[in-house]
């Protein structure tokens, strides 16, 4: 049974789940069209492949420099942050583990469901316990239920999706730096993942990052460079964190694409206005499908409620869209789609009709 998604070891849940898939219906890979993974539908910047190019031609050959200035550096200019607050890290999922350590004591990690399946293994990992509450809700959007962070007795550190996966929902940086209040008034650290602000960067807080407020950013969706593994912790105390991370973490390869891309202005403008306009129009077309109900979203990709099994009809279609039944909170009628490009989405939408 396809089931729209992957189980990884410590209760991890994943969607790009094409190989898993192509097993287990025995067709190849190549055959899906994947919606479970959310990939800026424009693709890399080509700056970005050709650097990455040149490095596995002209750097593969020795160790990347430790302090990676140059990526550093570059990072620092596009997030509008002092390379001094950086730590470059292997994908977004490695700064969470590493601010998972950011409590100088034991104590319960909060984790606001529905949400990443990530945060309850990186807790687990630091030696935190990891303490669960739906804080988003079908009736209200999944809007963030700022109710759940009203008893922070023996929380050490609380982990906040923002834009939030797989709901979609996202709070202004406003309203993040009003639960950052809230939390470190607690003596508490507040981690934020920002995975897919790059979509929506007024959501981002990463420039009033201070002591107690962690940063995760991932440049894989954003710049559609998932198998290099690129991300970045932002924090005021880089040393602290970087104790618990191993020497030379990102490739020599990874580290020339991720400079290249975030120099290129042009095509992150580009793809927040692409993207912007590719999810409304997925948005409304999901919405007039009979038996659909759509989420509002601010990033690539959208919540869909729907039939139950309709995530397995669409795989056996050739169409993979990420099952939501393990997110607490949500259940089996719940998928997640990718915004992909438009004869793609149509598609999907296509299928979807089909089937219903």
């Amino acid at each position: 049974m396809v089931e729209g998604w992957t189980w990884y070891p410590g209760d991890r849940h994943h969607g790009a789940h094409g190989s898993v898939a192509a097993r287990a219906l025995e067709v190849p890979e190549s055959d899906f069209l994947d919606f479970s993974q959310n990939i800026n539908p424009l693709g890399a910047p080509a700056g970005a492949l050709e650097a990455a190019r040149q490095a596995l031609y002209e750097a593969a050959g020795r160790y990347p420099d430790p302090g990676y200035p140059e990526l550093r550096g570059a990072l620092a200019a596009y997030l509008g942050v002092p390379p001094e607050k950086i730590v470059p890290t292997n994908g977004g999922a490695e700064a969470l583990f590493l601010a998972a350590h950011a409590p100088h004591a034991g104590g319960k990690a909060l984790i606001l469901e529905p949400t990443f399946s990530e945060y309850a293994a990186a807790a687990r990992a630091a030696g935190l316990e990891p303490a669960r509450r739906v804080a988003r809700r079908r009736e209200d959007d999944f809007r963030l239920d700022l109710a759940a962070l009203e008893d922070l007795e023996g929380v050490a550190l609380v982990f906040l999706c923002n834009p939030n996966n797989p709901t979609g929902d996202a709070l202004s940086g406003e309203e993040v730096l009003h639960v950052a209040d809230r939390v470190l008034e607690r003596d508490a650290v507040l981690v934020v993942d920002e995975a897919f602000a790059d979509f929506a960067p007024a959501t981002s807080v990463v420039a009033e990052v201070g002591e107690g407020l962690y940063v995760a950013r991932s440049f894989t969706k954003f710049f559609a460079v998932p198998g290099l593994r690129l991300g970045c912790l932002v924090c005021a105390d880089p040393g602290r964190v970087q104790e618990f991370q191993p020497s030379w973490p990102v490739n020599a390869v990874a580290a020339a694409a991720g400079a290249a891309a975030v120099r290129d202005r042009d095509f992150a403008d580009a793809s927040i206005t692409n993207s912007s306009r590719l999810r409304e129009e997925l948005f409304e077309a999901l919405e007039a499908a009979p038996g659909l109900t759509p989420f509002p979203g601010a990033t690539n990709f959208l919540l869909v409620r729907g039939p139950v099994g309709l995530s397995e009809r669409l795989a056996r279609r050739g169409v993979l869209v990420r099952g939501c039944e393990p997110f607490l909170g949500l259940g089996p009628e719940y998928f997640r789609v990718a915004v992909r490009r438009a004869a793609e989405n149509e598609r999907l939408v296509a299928g979807i009709r089909e089937e219903l």
